[in-house]
């Protein structure tokens, strides 16, 4: 039998090896494909020998062409700075259908989006690509994305969602025995907790990756987790065991900007300024953006108190530039909402596709039990649907009308409506005591101590809306979309973002309350709510989303029969949209 299983395990792997070969790439594409991992230099020289006859090439083979250049900088860390290629190669393998390879060009595509600074749109791609890879054998790229998706919510101080990731990573690097990664992975889940002053868990974790990165004889993994075992030690306030390690990792040439800030940060405590002031100046040199505006920083407090005003002055000011830089490229709030709303979104797809499952699975049952049965069961069958369908439609109207009640109680209706029943029990109250009815009054007192507590309550909630909306109405988002309207500027996918984002903060779980009541919206239709929040009119949103006013009417018509289970007009729709 082992045998047999041999035999069959063979074939397979001479069935698959030639599907893959049988590519018709040209040889020097296949020789770059061969080395990428090992000489990734190699395989973009390779690359560039095809760079001029490429163009003549059938279409798949120039996709994939470009998707291994970009792959190949990737790999030799060279910035990507467009992202106009990577979109051509998502929409390519997203219309082909090919789930493997759009997974990398969602991988590459964040990496781009990474590359530029726009986190937001670089988690979304990345999330994206975990959709359309979960289901796929592609460990090694799961464990990539994840662990990337880690790094960046860590350097967003979002650390509790970077450990999540990083989980994932390690789990898949575990699965495939990669120990590197697992090492370079466990120093990334060591700043997670570092970064939250659980300060045991994080010296735990840097031990650990950097037991690994020297057993592994990867020592320049191994020095840079020692640098950051070093600061961690200064931080700690043990700063002769930081200053040992730190200058050990000097001498290994690694010209960490972390290291080169702590070592600044002791000579400085030390009181010696040319030492403080050397090590502050090399990572102005070798540091990223947030590690030369520290360094400024530093170097500007170190020279205000040398009274060097002149140069004090010059790094404050570039102290400045750096964080204005800083500050619009990290976007805290906005990246923690759009990875949860994309958590959230993902759920809801992976439950509406088991619902669907199940509906077709049912289908088939019918279908065998048509076969089978006589027409007295297909009635029964026919019957148990309407049940299910009206039931459906009962537990989307109980839920609607839950939400309305909740948004009722923020109204000042609601308050008015309690203010009358206090007067009543307070006109009670005087008769009760008239009559000398103590239980009475017990009774009446107990009721009105409830109504001034959720009057009170409704007050509060009221007023923190009302701030809420008025912030809204004068945001920078509800200008545009305003202004987009009257001359007719192209709204962008990333302005929709915005939209999602400030709308969910003036009105708290709007965007899910949306899917509660109908898990099967559009991208169409959910945009056509977030208008009516806006205050647009029919016209309006025509000439945002580029369609006929004979559209619009039809789409909220349909929509309000899909949320509410009624038939109505546009108007309902915008009516209940308003109170949501």
């Amino acid at each position: 039998m082992k045998n047999v299983a041999l035999i069959y395990l063979l074939a397979g792997c001479m069935y698959l090896f030639s599907c893959t070969s049988g590519k018709n790439y040209p040889i020097a594409m296949k020789q770059a494909m061969s080395c990428m991992d090992a000489r990734p230099d190699s395989a973009l020289a390779l690359l560039e020998t095809l760079a001029d006859s490429i163009t003549d090439a059938p279409q798949e083979t120039q996709m994939y062409y470009r998707l291994l250049t970009i792959k190949a900088k990737d790999k030799l860390y060279m910035p990507h700075t467009t992202d106009s290629v990577i979109l051509s190669i998502v929409d390519y393998y997203q219309e082909k259908g090919d789930k493997e390879r759009l997974f990398e060009s969602y991988y590459y595509l964040g990496g781009t989006y990474r590359d530029l600074n726009d986190i937001p749109r670089a988690l979304k791609a990345y999330h994206q690509g975990i959709e359309v890879g979960e289901d796929t054998e592609q460990t090694l790229l799961q464990g990539m994305t994840y662990g990337q998706m880690g790094i960046l919510l860590a350097y967003q101080e979002l650390y509790d969602e970077s450990r999540s990731m990083m989980r994932k990573a390690m789990r898949c690097y575990g699965e495939l025995r990669d120990s590197v990664r697992y090492a370079n992975t466990l120093a990334t889940l060591a700043r997670t907790y570092d970064g939250k002053n659980e300060n045991d868990s994080a010296l735990y974790y840097y031990k650990e990756a950097y037991r690994m990165a020297r057993k592994l004889r990867k020592d320049k993994l191994a020095d840079g987790i020692a640098g950051e075992m070093g600061c961690f030690y200064y931080d700690e306030g043990q700063t002769e065991v930081a200053k040992k390690i730190l200058l050990e990792v000097l001498l290994a040439e690694t010209k960490s900007s972390n290291v080169l800030l702590c070592l600044g940060s002791i000579y400085k405590d030390e009181g010696q300024v040319d030492s403080a002031r050397y090590y502050w100046g090399e990572v102005l040199k070798y540091g990223n953006l947030h590690k030369q505006c520290y360094a400024n920083y530093y170097l500007t407090e170190l020279e205000k108190a040398q009274e060097n005003e002149e140069l004090s002055l010059a790094y404050d000011n570039q102290y400045r530039l750096l964080q204005d830089s800083i500050n619009a490229i990290t976007r805290t709030d906005a990246i923690e909402r759009l990875h949860l709303l994309y958590s959230f979104q993902h759920e809801e797809q992976r439950s509406y596709q088991l619902n669907l499952r199940n509906e077709n699975n049912l289908k088939k049952i019918y279908l065998l039990l048509f076969a089978l049965l006589s027409s007295i069961a297909l009635g029964t069958i026919a019957c148990l649907l309407i049940r299910n369908k009206k039931q459906r439609f009962i537990e989307q109207e109980k839920h609607l009308r839950l939400l309305q009640e909740e948004q009722y109680k923020l109204s000042l209706a609601y308050i008015h409506e309690n203010e009358q029943k206090l007067q009543d029990v307070e006109r009670q109250l005087k008769e009760a005591e008239k009559r000398s009815d103590t239980l009475r009054q017990e009774l009446l007192l107990s009721q009105k101590k409830v109504l001034e507590s959720s009057n009170l309550q409704s007050a509060a909630l009221h007023s923190n809306r009302e701030l809420l909306e008025n912030t809204f109405r004068q945001s920078d988002v509800y200008a545009f979309f305003h202004r987009a309207e009257q001359e007719e500027l192209k709204v962008q996918e990333a302005d929709w973002d915005a939209l999602r984002i400030a709308i969910n903060i003036a009105y708290p779980q709007f965007t899910e309350r949306l899917y509660t009541l109908c898990p099967k919206l559009s991208q169409r239709e959910l945009h056509i709510c977030y208008l009516i929040k806006l205050s647009l009119n029919c016209m309006s949103m025509t000439r945002i989303l580029i369609c006929t006013p004979s559209a619009i009417t039809q789409t909220r018509k349909r929509l309000y029969k899909k949320i509410s289970g009624k038939e109505g007009v546009g108007e309902d729709l915008d009516k209940l949209i308003a109170d949501l």
